[in-house]
């Protein structure tokens, strides 16, 4: 259940850190994704020393570039996808478009590693799909916000089917190394490929700013370490000791918790709609549970 439990707790840190994000919108999505990245590859080699560990020179090639592929597509680029859909979304319409995440992971997981799903999985996962779905979904926008909204939802879709093919490119690497040093080497290709897109894009290189200290670090600091930090472990923790499919769906639990800590934190409102929709998704994962057990 080591798995499950991770997934669950990455799902939780990720949510508590999207309420961080949403209420930094004076900092671009670059700027916000290169902060929250350097933080956490810091925090990291921190904590491979206070573990003393080492980095891996014995890993094979196609290791070492399994990693940082995957490192570059999920950290780099579908982070900064994500974030650039919240700025046009919001995190409630941007919660519905997240609901995309577990069948493609789902997909990836049968199409590329050959996972198989019992009948009381497919069950579980379709009631956390449809307990999200009720709980977020929201009335069309106004034709003046069609054009916008389409993209962000083009940008968050993007996001997500490029964190998935992330996150199966690496699972057999992850699957037998130790989850810091891996974790800190995908971290540090996302940077390294972040610092390179800053250094030969002029117009982007303000982005460069947030490095230095600030208003804004109080928000975006707390944020970096739930999210890139003790998130990232939690996440990758449980692609390491449960299936790809098991750990999408209760990742996908990120929805709801969002949810209640937007009533809590933000003292937005908590329609039946959207509390019939949790109590769902929560059923859902109970079965997903049970059925690994």
């Amino acid at each position: 259940m080591l798995g499950e439990a991770c997934a669950l707790g990455a799902a939780m840190c990720w949510s508590m850190s999207l309420i961080l994000f949403k209420s930094s919108d004076e900092v671009s999505p670059l700027a916000m994704n290169l902060f929250k990245n350097v933080v956490a590859l810091l925090l990291l080699v921190v904590t491979m020393l206070a573990l003393g560990l080492g980095v891996d020179r014995a890993r094979p090639l196609e290791d070492w570039l399994r990693l940082a592929v995957s490192g570059i597509l999920g950290i780099a680029v579908a982070d900064t996808l994500t974030f650039m859909a919240l700025r046009r979304l919001g995190a409630g319409l941007l919660a519905v478009v997240d609901t995309a995440y577990s069948p493609t992971m789902v997909c990836l997981g049968v199409l590329a590693l050959g996972e198989r799903l019992s009948g009381g999985f497919l069950l579980g996962g379709g009631l956390v799909l449809a307990g999200v779905l009720v709980a977020v979904l929201e009335r069309p926008a106004t034709v003046a916000d069609v054009r916008e909204r389409r993209f962000g939802i083009a940008l968050g879709i993007t996001g997500i089917l490029v964190m998935g093919l992330g996150v199966i490119l690496s699972k057999p690497v992850v699957e037998r190394s130790h989850l810091v040093e891996v974790s800190a080497i995908r971290l540090a290709a996302g940077v390294a490929a972040q610092l390179i897109w800053v250094g030969l894009v002029p117009s982007h290189r303000e982005a460069l700013a947030i490095l230095r200290p600030g208003p804004s670090w109080r928000r975006l600091g707390p944020a970096a370490f739930l999210s890139a930090y003790l998130s990232m472990l939690l996440w990758l923790g449980g692609f390491k000791w449960t299936s790809a499919a098991t750990a999408s769906v209760l990742n996908q639990l990120t929805t709801v918790f969002t949810i209640v800590l937007a009533r809590i934190v933000l003292g937005e409102a908590l329609s039946r709609r959207r509390a019939a929709g949790a109590f769902v998704a929560a059923s859902g994962a109970l079965l997903v549970l049970l059925g690994r057990g």
